[in-house]
């Protein structure tokens, strides 16, 4: 995995595998495609961080600053290489679980992303992360949450966001939401 664009493009990242499924190069390239024009000095949020793939890809084109939030020592540690390896600025890894995070988090984001664990059929982080309540507090006015869950049914909209666009990729499906006040 490689980072498509920006001051760190071509570099390679390591991906912990045993607690991450990466956003593809594909996925990546259309999510940033789209996301372009709010980049630059945008304060990003990356959730189920695991690699730190959208994160760093956020830093290496323009984004100001991103906080990495990844419950697993040792992915959290792997993000800190890769930043190190990128020499993107602006990158901070806090290893803890996300809705314990969300909860004490008294900033706001421009972009949040999220690529939690697929539904097993016991759990679906998925939908209990959109299940939360703060999206309002946690995205700036025109900020966006950009969503990646396994692409298959419906999940219920997030309190205060409207759904803007939704896009599947094989197994994988992006949302898109933005604060809808």
């Amino acid at each position: 995995m490689r980072i498509i664009a920006g001051s760190a493009k071509g570099h390679a990242l390591k991906v912990p595998r045993e607690v991450s499924r990466p956003t593809t190069d594909r996925v990546r390239e259309s999510v940033f495609g789209i996301l372009s024009a709010v980049l630059g000095e945008a304060r990003v949020l990356d959730l189920f961080a695991g690699s730190g793939a959208l994160g760093i890809e956020a830093l290496s084109r323009g984004a100001s600053e991103c906080t990495f939030v990844e419950q697993n020592r040792g992915a959290a540690r792997v993000i800190e290489e890769n930043l190190k390896k990128t020499g993107v600025s602006g990158g901070k890894a806090v290893c803890r679980e996300v809705s314990a995070f969300l909860k004490a988090e008294k900033r706001s984001y421009d972009l949040i992303f999220a690529d939690p664990p697929y539904a097993d059929g016991l759990t679906d982080a998925a939908r209990d992360l959109v299940a939360l309540e703060g999206w309002c507090d946690w995205l700036n006015k025109d900020g966006f949450l950009i969503l990646e869950r396994e692409a298959m049914g419906d999940l219920p909209l997030p309190e205060g966001l409207k759904l803007l666009q939704q896009r599947d990729y094989g197994r994988s499906r992006i949302s898109i939401y933005q604060r809808a006040t």
